[in-house]
């Protein structure tokens, strides 16, 4: 296999301050991540100023769509598109209650399963019948809003970056964004007593707060025709990964147990691999963002880094908090790289 990416689709960090590093670049009691560290240290690394989704776009040979809203993408991948009206991602939040408002953690993002997600779009249509509003179940635990067309761009948030800035400052801005702010609000209220979170209060689940609207755009009419027949290996249940491989004519498959066998596979020239931090913390109480982070490490960054340094693999790439990290076979020989003081992980990240 030429190349492998791995793309930690939630992840973005503050830069840390510099009292935060150590000249050994370990932290008492953190998690080994070597993984991450080598790539830290040996490879290259690139700004990606217009997000991970649109580098995915033109890595997979899709640049036409890297233009595209997340949710225009998003909405592709249903059996029905919500052809030319608009449409927003909707995330299920969890959010905690503070002394001067809500916030947001790492665990806050939720992904519901199929009945829950259908049992919120059967009764948003219910409740919010004549609205103009609806919502889609999506296959990675999201929903998706279509409405009226968008008359004009409205700057939203993206909510794994609400861990870096005040929920109140996050909310949809620009023109006409006052009518999906309201929407929001009366989400919120419709949620409160909704009996999908009775469901989840009674196996002690965290509560559908809100739906995090954002991403807008138009649904897509038609598909431009792709660049060029998809050639990678595409592993992962993000919404929008999924509605570029439908617009391509290709599929996503879940990520498997043992990552070595994807490594190993003749068909495919080029591999992708896109995971999130939220669900290994849900599936994993006590666990922190080191720990989330050495698991990926564990089950897909040191094995892909292995086979790189057989000889199996030609580049390794890793995208989190906005840049590209790059290794390629040959740099593993670049002795003379200082290690970066990090964090092991986390700092090697920002």
């Amino acid at each position: 296999m030429r190349e492998v990416v791995i793309v930690i689709r939630d992840l973005y960090l503050q830069e840390p301050p510099p009292a935060a590093s150590s000249s050994s670049g370990v932290s008492p009691g953190a998690e080994a991540m070597p993984g991450i560290e080598h790539l830290a240290r040996m490879g290259e690394r690139a700004p990606l100023p217009a997000g991970w989704r649109t580098w995915i776009a033109e890595w997979l040979g899709l640049p036409q769509y890297g233009r595209e809203a997340p949710a225009s993408i998003a909405a592709a991948g249903l059996a029905h598109p919500p052809g030319g009206r608009g449409v927003w991602l909707a995330t299920p939040l969890h959010w905690m209650a503070g002394l001067t408002g809500v916030h947001v953690d790492r665990r806050s993002l939720l992904h519901l399963s199929a009945a829950e997600l259908e049992a919120l779009a059967v009764s948003f249509r219910e409740t919010f019948r004549g609205s103009g509003f609806d919502l889609h179940p999506l296959e990675d635990g999201e929903l998706l809003l279509s409405g009226p067309p968008i008359a004009a761009p409205m700057k939203t948030t993206e909510p794994a970056r609400l861990v870096l800035t005040a929920v109140a400052e996050s909310l949809p801005s620009g023109e006409g964004s006052s009518s999906l702010r309201r929407l929001g609000a009366e989400i919120e209220m419709w949620l409160h007593d909704h009996s999908v979170n009775f469901g989840r209060a009674q196996r002690g689940a965290a509560a559908v707060a809100a739906l995090w609207l954002w991403g807008g755009g138009l649904g897509l009419d038609s598909p431009a025709a792709a660049a060029k027949e998809i050639t990678a290996a595409v592993f992962g249940s993000d919404a929008y990964v999924h509605g570029l491989l439908r617009l391509a004519g290709g599929e996503v498959r879940p990520i498997p147990v043992d990552w070595t066998a994807v490594l190993g596979e003749s068909r495919a020239q080029r591999a992708l691999g896109v995971v999130e931090v939220a669900e290994l913390l849900h599936a994993n109480a006590s666990w922190g963002l080191s720990d989330a982070l050495a698991e990926i490490d564990r089950r897909l960054i040191s094995p892909s880094l292995a086979a790189l340094r057989r000889g199996e693999l030609e580049r390794l790439l890793l995208v989190a908090n906005d840049q590209c990290m790059r290794l390629r076979a040959a740099d593993r020989w670049r002795l003379w790289r200082r290690m970066r003081p990090v964090r092991p992980g986390v700092e090697a990240l920002t």
